[in-house]
């Protein structure tokens, strides 16, 4: 079957075996501007409209290797490219992607679109975007549309517990294919537990006694496992525990609102862990508000490490979920379709560290240390 995907193969084949005989622009008339259509191929070739399209989509119909050959050179002399979507209605595949993201305005998910949306376009796929503001009927909406279009899978950034149960994995990137039964979702993450721990550990290297955490709300099931990672790294009691958590929206307010009241407490803590970058810029906020002193009152450390983390003030100490990388990961599960539903994918991650947690500001790495892979040079 044709596809936009395969276009960039096809084109180079036609160019390696180009014959003088090949037909010239100037034979048929279009606008100045006007992008090509499948009546200018069928001019150009000298064929039909309906000859096109089998070229095009492969069928149904057999069409003669000389006919076809003048098809493929005029679809690489007018530069025409068929429109994947309405392949897609016509039960052909439309080399698209559907992601969907809680919203657009936390830069993890801003970095992590972005690196998906250019290593997609790379491959000649289209990536249709939708927020669902973690509702379930947004999302169910939203994969009606994906299925419209054919996609051939979907990347879904924080599912909510009807569409991902809680007792089931949870990566950074979730992936399913609307055609499977039960839609069992391949994931793609750094490990989470074991990066917070990290963290907690760093902070209780700066000699912090009182470490207090933000998490997400429990309903997203990342939140045990960076709850766990907290309480690995602790030697607090579950009274204790309950006094230093505070679970809050991934947003600068749910940030900012539980900062506020962690640190109104009489004992105050002298650290602070929190789940992501979004909810870290509005903790910081807080901490600014009430007076204290970041790293010297309080030490500061999140998750994510986006591309805002040091312009931050002070700059912020955050572990990073390198967006590439899991963006090329969550990429190739689509690309391989026989994968295993249910495949688990961990990438590596690295603590970056900055002022915000007592330690000097040192220039962001774009990749982590860790194996397999090695940094660049």
């Amino acid at each position: 079957m044709f596809q936009s995907g395969s276009f960039g193969e096809i084109s180079k084949k036609i160019r390696d075996k180009m014959e003088t005989s090949q037909p010239r622009r100037s034979d048929v008339s279009t606008s100045k501007n006007a992008t090509p259509t499948r009546a200018d191929v069928a001019k150009l070739a000298r064929t039909s409209l309906a000859t096109v399209s089998y070229v095009v989509n492969d069928g149904p119909k057999f069409v003669a290797e000389k006919t076809r050959k003048r098809v493929l050179d005029a679809i690489e002399t007018l530069g025409y490219r068929p429109d994947p979507i309405a392949l897609s209605l016509r039960g052909a595949s439309s080399n698209s992607i559907g992601m969907m993201v809680p919203n657009f305005r936390g830069p993890f998910f801003a970095d992590l679109v972005a690196e998906v949306e250019q290593r997609a376009a790379a491959q000649g796929k289209v990536v249709i975007f939708g927020s669902t503001r973690y509702i379930h009927s947004t999302e169910q909406e939203l994969i009606r549309t994906f299925a419209d279009h054919r996609v051939e899978a979907v990347l879904s950034i924080g599912p909510t517990k009807e569409l991902q149960p809680a007792d089931r994995f949870n990566g950074a990137i979730n992936i399913f294919r609307i055609s499977d039964d039960d839609r069992a979702m391949s994931t793609v993450e750094i490990a989470q537990r074991a990066a917070i721990r990290e963290a907690a550990q760093h902070l209780l290297g700066h000699g912090r006694k009182r470490i207090a955490a933000i998490f997400g709300p429990t309903a997203h099931g990342v939140f045990k496992v960076r709850y766990r990672g907290w309480r690995d790294a602790m030697s607090y009691t579950t009274e204790q525990s309950k006094e230093l958590v505070r679970r809050a929206d991934y947003s600068y307010r749910g940030g900012h609102d539980a900062a506020l009241e962690l640190f109104s407490q009489k004992h105050r803590p002298d650290g602070l862990l929190v789940s992501n970058d979004t909810q870290a810029i509005g903790a910081l906020s807080a901490l600014n508000t009430m007076g204290l002193r970041i790293p010297e009152d309080v030490a500061v450390i999140s998750i994510d490490s986006t591309e805002i983390s040091p312009f931050l003030s002070p700059p912020l100490s955050s572990v990073a979920q390198p967006a590439d990388l899991l963006a090329e990961a969550a990429l190739e599960l689509i690309n391989t379709p026989d994968a295993d539903p249910g495949t688990h994918i961990t990438v590596p991650h690295r603590l970056n560290t900055r002022e915000s947690c007592g330690c000097t500001s040192e220039p962001p790495d774009e990749v982590t240390e860790e194996e397999p892979l090695e940094r660049a040079k």
